[in-house]
């Protein structure tokens, strides 16, 4: 097949240099990490603009990326992707709006990754009017649609039958509505770059990595660790690493939570870590801790974090609600609590820092090690998207980008109107 030429576009943030990511982030660049191997890919990055509010254009080449860096409007994403000229156009949802100004019909890639919607509903109980029509329109707009977990491609599929999208979809070109293209873990080992960890003897050392989020059980994680020092359990120590840039006050909030208890002295924050140095973490930790709330976003969530334990072989402690904690758990990588139950992650805590603890550990990283081989095969998991980008097409039945644009502008006015409200 001949080589194809691949456009990235995305707000997440890339982990060129020593940059952190996002779940998508992870996702895709581990994705074209394999797939830059025999295509040209460029990543258009919005990052910089959109979240960080660096107006001016720059370049990077790493590994067998072009990542370009430009301003976040439809106007200058139009401009680059013409001066690209691409066979494939590879585009996050949430992204969709910024193609409003493209006149070219290129075959066109649109990711599903990450529940948007049910995550701003686990935060705050609502859905924003523009982000459900944001959504919505999303599907008129690709070729290949993908999603990166079984129940979120079935949470897909009635979305796209209330958008009307799958009464018109011609069936002939795929044999699929929306495909399964399951999450990665890096291809190559997780590998210790230096010593990040003091540890004591006999010290249970837990692991809570990525960032700090509002869909996340802090109270619960911090009410066990009490309940343990109570009971006299004190050999252990817990270890957050990450931060939230985009929200720096619920960053705050959760420190402040930590430090005004009893737990002062057991718990590192560490603030936002490189993404090429989180390995060092994972590797010189007993267990990592996933504390989700009890949501439906969570049950159709596909969790970063739970994919780069697997990927380092470090034993979770989790409730088996999304389907990866599940599958770690069913195959002896990790260990149930209940949700939202501080006792029960107490219990587990416990026993795991027992006389006999250590000896599970070690059993549970032996079975992550023998889950990272079997479940996580990238070339299996990349085929459908594989096979697409070697024979690309336009779907008949998918609209033209620049219909998108009026909807941009419906995004805009909703946010006049948050403004307004916080002012008032």
């Amino acid at each position: 097949m001949p080589a194809r030429k691949i456009v990235v576009l995305s707000t997440s943030p890339f982990p060129y240099g020593n940059n952190i990511t996002d779940g998508p982030g992870y996702r895709t660049w581990n994705l074209f990490q394999e797939i830059s191997r025999k295509h040209k890919v460029t990543i258009l990055s919005l990052y910089e603009s959109y979240h960080r509010n660096l107006k001016r254009e720059s370049a990077i080449f790493e590994g067998n990326y072009l990542i370009r860096c430009i301003p976040h409007s439809p106007r200058n994403v139009a401009k680059a992707v013409l001066e690209e000229r691409p066979d494939i156009l590879y585009v996050h949802w949430s992204a969709t709006p910024f193609i409003g100004r493209l006149d070219l019909m290129i075959p066109t890639i649109v990711d599903y990754v990450g529940a948007g919607l049910l995550e701003r509903f686990a935060s705050s109980g609502t859905i924003p009017d523009y982000l459900l029509r944001l959504k919505m329109r999303s599907f008129w707009f690709g070729d290949f649609l993908m999603t990166a977990g079984l129940r979120e491609r079935y949470y897909l599929i009635g979305l796209l039958v209330a958008s009307k999208r799958l009464s018109t979809r011609d069936r002939g070109l795929s044999p699929s509505l929306i495909h399964l293209v399951p999450m990665t873990a890096p291809a190559s080992p997780a590998v210790s770059q230096k010593n990040v960890i003091e540890r004591q003897s006999n010290e249970l050392v837990i692991l809570v990595a990525g960032a700090f989020l509002p869909w996340y059980d802090y109270s619960t994680l911090f009410e066990a660790f009490n309940i343990l020092l109570k009971n006299g359990k004190t050999n252990f120590k817990c270890i957050f690493f990450g931060g939230n840039p985009r929200n720096p006050e619920f960053e705050r909030l959760i420190v402040r939570m930590g430090h005004q208890s009893m737990l002062k002295d057991k718990l590192i924050f560490t603030g936002l870590v490189p993404f090429k140095e989180r390995a060092s973490y994972y590797l010189q930790s007993d267990i990592a801790v996933n504390i989700p709330m009890k949501t439906v976003e969570d049950e159709l969530s596909v969790r970063t974090r739970v994919i780069d334990y697997i990927w380092a072989r470090l034993p979770i402690v989790t409730p088996t609600s999304d389907e990866h904690s599940n599958m770690v758990v069913a195959n002896g990588g990790g260990f149930e609590y209940a949700a939202s139950d501080p006792n029960s992650l107490c219990d587990v805590l416990g026993d795991l820092m027992s006389d006999n603890g250590s000896q599970k550990i070690a059993k549970a990283r032996k079975n992550m090690d023998e889950i990272y081989r079997k479940r996580l095969d990238i070339d299996d998991a990349m085929k459908p998207m594989v096979d697409f980008i070697n024979n690309p097409y336009v779907d008949p039945a998918r609209s033209s980008p620049r219909q998108y644009l009026p909807d941009f502008l419906l995004l805009g006015r909703d946010a006049l109107r948050w403004l307004k409200r916080g002012v008032a």
